[in-house]
């Protein structure tokens, strides 16, 4: 074997690509690598040091720094200078390993410079700027600065990295038999299984290194030729297993060295409550924590880590002496880096270690062998651009309008093919995008790496088919998990991955199909590659698709089997029922809040009568709604889970109307009482007015799993540079007081008319008005604080004073058209919002009266008793038959609600919500008003089981008597019983519906959904 000294490969023939970097001179110092080294290494120091002033100020809180002092005090100095021993040995086993795998490149050197060389790397790596200066970098710096083969030296530094990470592991596994204290038996497994996972990678690239020439033979002859020697150098240690054995061997002691200098220091510090073997293990955990590159030296990191080990509440080590055990570690070992600066001082101008260099022709013959393509064989990266955009819209055209039946498919009826077109529409122009952005990067990439260009033919089949398979496969796991395992497939099971797994095949099997007989077609029908031959054909379908489908047109929202009456009865005059969502009464200046503005309606009541004292059967939207549609306590019309829809069985007030001989009509822009939940019975039109979807989607298309994302980055965008708009969750009562209007402008005049109308001012999100951006929800805020209250009281009664201007131009139109003096008109909500009055927030959760206690105003026609004040108690199922009673229609069976006029000394409210299963009583005994709130044990608001407040004496329910009053609990507890049953006469079988993907994104939207639900 020939041998050389230092030696310089700038004398083969293919200089360029092949050689080694030039080094700079032997006696120079890494360079810093200018300012944005600096930026780093600063950033770095500051998460240090924020790091340990956190850990300080917590231990000064907890024990005081004392605790510190104390410990150093009383430190075992045997068991540190053990540590220091332990290290030293460390560091000569790690010498062995440097001097092994530079021998297996051929390289040969003194003891001196290894040890010299490791020092001074050390030293670098652990007081310098992040970069080339670490130990690693030093020494491949070093090294090839001084034999001209920088190549063989990383491949060196490459090959001791992966074997220390083969002998981490190991020493990891056996660690781990003492972990199960720290972190479980759980986390145990995961961790032997990674380590596991990353041995086994490092032995097959041990044993079977010729793998880097494989990869490196199928790569583009300019990245061969840039990296043929490293993949050479690797190659190298081939048949050299005396070397791999010693520089493994050396590892394994490196690591159990490294992690018992810990164990010392714990020794050291009198750490009792932990084990030596279980020290051994969690230092393992620290070291890994430090190679988190985001501190100067993994500080901070190694302390915040054994603070989370070793305090927990099954170990129990005090805060002060878990900081201090990684701490005095790492001062040991920083007390030999430290050797490498004055090595590194000491060395003269002109230092030559005199390194000795095996073969330094080595790499030659390989280089030489490399093929070189002629540039006019490289990709046109036009024509690539535009084959991509031509393939892409192809393959979203077929992947849309697949979807896009599966829509219609899943929507059972309540979507039109329309969105066919559209899905077909938005996929072709997604993946149009996507193939001319893919089409061009491979095109630029393959010219940058000299690659010799794939057929035309083929890059378009292979696009059209990746598109298809990989969109495909995603669109089919999500929808299997979704609409088959119901969101409860959890990917990381053995089901989990077994489904990924077949659909993985699936899609395999669908790219090699389609590869196939593309480029059949490819080579057969030219014009399909020419710039236009593509997307002309997408033009072409779609031409033929949109007017089809818009011929067909969307499903109709209005009630089929509406049954009409042949005629009205005798002076039935027209009706109108305005429900405003979430509108508490007592916010309201007609009912004695002082801080509100309603001068609209305010002049409506003047002109109405007012109920005093109207409370909802439910408190929040859905079975609210239902019970003012229906006359129906909720356990009666049976729609109180999210999922459940208005039963067919149940009578509406629409149904009512219509049969008495009306036409009905109805506008709403709450999610919970569209169409999708049935709540169109009986209407011969109902408006469903949904929020504003991106790219001109209506509600069915945003189903559309690619709107779906891109309306989450757009929003995302949108409302991070311009605030929350408008339109987002609901539509306001401006855009409802336009479809009003255009019914009025419709109405017919041949016989009466009821319209019902859902406005959803001043449900959540809260808009400051005028709008600016401002905006605060339920959806990303389930939980505020209390210091909020103000904030979002003010917010909430600015919604109220925007809707009553909305309302008074409705008022003026009406009585501009003469009708608003012979409509029978009715403002009322469906439920309240609570506002800090019990601790929390929103609506839904409780029975109080912040939330169901609902403002009431009816109208009758010329004013017959306008200014008058009721102040019986009433509730929502009333307002149906009192109604119909007034309109001489007949009153359905299984109504349960009264006369307004009449009113009652029992109400009942009753609820099942997020967990909380609710009831409420409220009954007059002589002059006492008692209300008993009864709720679930262990309900997720935690309510007390029984509640009992006098109403009367105490508005506000602040004073709950439920403990001092025993008798009247369970004398209300039987009338909560006899309540319930009541409640549940007649009722019907409940309907459920399938909250998919789009649904449940509104619903979270709105605050009905949250936590994992709107995280799928």
């Amino acid at each position: 074997m020939s041998s050389a000294t230092m030696n310089d490969d700038s004398s083969l023939p293919i200089a360029g690509p092949a050689s080694d970097p030039p080094p700079p001179p032997a006696t120079s110092a890494p360079e810093g690598g200018g300012s944005r080294r600096w930026v780093l290494f600063g950033i770095k120091l500051f998460v240090s040091l924020a790091i340990l002033a956190g850990i300080a100020r917590s231990i000064a809180g907890q024990q005081g720094l004392g605790g510190f002092g104390d410990a150093i005090a009383h430190l075992g100095w045997g068991w540190v200078a053990a540590a220091f021993g332990i290290h030293l040995f460390g560091v000569a086993l790690n010498v062995v390993r440097y001097r092994e795998v530079l021998r297996g490149q051929g390289i040969h050197a003194s003891w001196r410079f290894l040890l010299g060389s490791f020092l001074v790397g050390r030293f670098f790596g652990a007081l310098s700027p992040a970069g080339f200066t670490g130990l690693a970098g030093w020494r491949i710096f070093e090294v090839g600065t001084h034999t001209g083969k920088f190549a063989r030296a990383t491949a060196a530094i490459a090959i001791d990295t992966i074997v220390g990470q083969l002998g981490f592991g190991a020493m990891v596994m056996i660690g781990s038999y003492f972990g199960a204290r720290i972190i479980g038996t759980n986390g145990v497994l995961l961790v032997n299984v990674a380590c596991l996972t990353i041995m086994g990678a490092v032995v097959l690239v041990l044993a079977r290194p010729r793998l880097f020439a494989l990869i490196a033979s199928r790569l583009p002859s300019k990245v061969r030729l840039r990296g043929q020697t490293f993949v050479d150098a690797l190659q190298a240690y081939r048949g050299q297993t005396r070397i791999l054995l010693v520089t493994l061997i050396c590892a394994v002691g490196v690591h159990a060295a490294h992690f018992l200098v810990y164990v010392c220091t714990a020794q050291a510090l009198g750490a009792i409550q932990i084990g030596p073997g279980e020290v051994f293990f969690g230092s393992s955990l620290q070291i890994l924590a430090t190679m988190a590159p985001v501190s100067i030296n993994g500080i901070g990191l190694r302390e915040m880590t054994a603070v989370a080990l070793y305090t927990s509440a099954g170990i129990g080590v005090p805060m002060a002496i878990a900081v201090l055990i990684p701490s005095i570690g790492f001062a040991v070992e920083m007390s030999v880096s430290i050797l490498g600066a004055p090595i590194w001082l000491a060395r003269r101008s002109g230092y030559a270690p005199g390194l000795v260099v095996d073969d330094p022709d080595r790499e030659q013959p390989a280089i030489a062998a490399i093929p070189i393509a002629p540039e006019s064989a490289w990709p046109n990266v036009r024509r690539g651009t535009e084959i991509g955009i031509g393939a892409g819209m192809l393959a979203g055209l077929v992947i849309g309008l697949i979807e896009g039946g599966v829509v219609v498919e899943a929507a059972a009826g309540r979507a039109g093919p329309w969105v066919m077109a559209y899905g077909a529409i938005a996929y072709a122009l997604f993946c149009g995008v996507v193939g001319g952005g893919t089409g061009f990067g491979l095109a630029w990439s393959g010219r940058r790496m000299q690659r010799e260009a794939v057929p035309e033919s083929d890059a378009w089949a292979r696009m059209i088919a990746g598109l298809c398979a990989g969109i495909g496969f995603g669109l089919t796991a999500f929808r299997i998990r979704r609409d088959v395992f119901h969101e409860e497939l959890a990917w990381r099971s053995a089901r989990g991955l077994g489904v990924l797994l077949a659909c993985a095949l699936g899609a395999a099997i669908v790219y090699a199909l389609l590869n196939v007989s593309l480029r059949f077609v490819a080579k057969r029908a030219r014009f399909v590659l020419r710039p236009m031959g593509s997307p002309a054909i997408v033009l072409v379908v779609l031409g033929v698709l949109v007017p089809t489908t818009l011929a067909i047109g969307e499903p109709s929202t209005n009630d089929a089997h509406v049954v009409h009456g042949a005629t009205a009865p005798e002076g039935a005059g027209n009706v109108i029922v305005i429900v405003v969502d979430t509108l508490r009464a007592d916010h309201l200046p007609s009912y004695g809040y002082a801080e509100g503005s309603t001068p609209n309606l305010d002049a409506f009541a003047a002109d109405s009568i007012r109920f005093e004292q109207a409370f909802s059967n439910a408190s929040w939207t859905r079975p609210s709604f239902a019970s003012i549609m229906t006359g129906r306590y909720p356990s009666s019309h049976a729609t109180m889970a999210k999922s459940e829809s208005l039963p067919d069985a149940v009578t509406t007030m629409a149904e009512a109307f219509a049969a008495g001989g009306y036409e009905t009509h109805g506008i709403v822009t709450n999610y919970n009482v569209g169409p999708y939940f049935n709540f169109q019975q009986g209407f011969d039109r109902y408006e469903y007015l949904s929020p504003d979807f991106v790219l001109g989607a209506d509600d069915t298309a945003a189903k559309l799993l690619l709107v779906q994302f891109l309306r989450q980055q757009i929003e995302g965008v949108r409302d991070a540079a311009l605030g929350v708009q408008p339109g987002t969750a609901y539509q306001d009562a401006q855009v409802v007081n336009r479809h009003v209007l255009s019914f009025l402008d419709q109405r017919p005049n041949d016989r009466p008319w009821m319209l019902f109308v859902g406005y959803m001012d001043p449900h959540d999100p809260y808009f400051r008005h005028p709008y600016d951006g401002t905006a605060y929800g339920r959806a990303a805020h389930p939980a505020p604080s209390p210091d909020e209250t103000e904030m979002l009281t003010e917010l909430y009664d600015g919604e109220i004073t925007y809707w009553d201007e909305q309302f008074g131009a409705l008022v003026s139109e009406l009585q501009r058209r003469g009708l608003y003096d012979t409509t029978t008109i009715v403002v009322t909500a469906d439920h309240g919002e609570e506002l800090c009055e019990h601790g929390g927030f929103w609506h839904g959760t409780t029975l109080y009266d912040e939330q169901i206690h609902v403002p009431l105003f009816v109208r009758l026609p010329g004013g017959r008793r306008a200014g008058t004040t009721v102040r019986h108690w009433v509730q929502s199922i009333d307002i149906l038959p009192t109604l119909l009673t007034e309109q001489h229609v007949a009153v359905p069976e299984g109504v349960q609600g009264g006369n307004l006029f009449e009113g009652s000394d029992h109400l009942f409210a009753e609820e099942s919500h997020e967990g909380n299963v609710l009831a409420a009583v409220r009954e007059r005994r002589g002059t006492d008003e008692l209300k008993l709130i009864t709720a679930n044990p262990g309900n997720p608001r935690h309510l007390a089981e029984r509640e009992l407040y006098r109403v009367d004496l105490d508005a506000a329910e602040q004073h709950d008597l439920a403990a001092s009053e025993s008798d009247l609990v369970e004398s209300l507890d039987a009338v909560t019983a006899a309540a319930r049953v009541h409640a549940a006469e007649g009722a019907v079988e409940g309907q459920e519906v399938e909250l998919d993907d789009a649904s449940r994104r509104q619903l979270c939207e709105l605050g009905y959904l949250s936590g994992d639900e709107c995280r799928r």
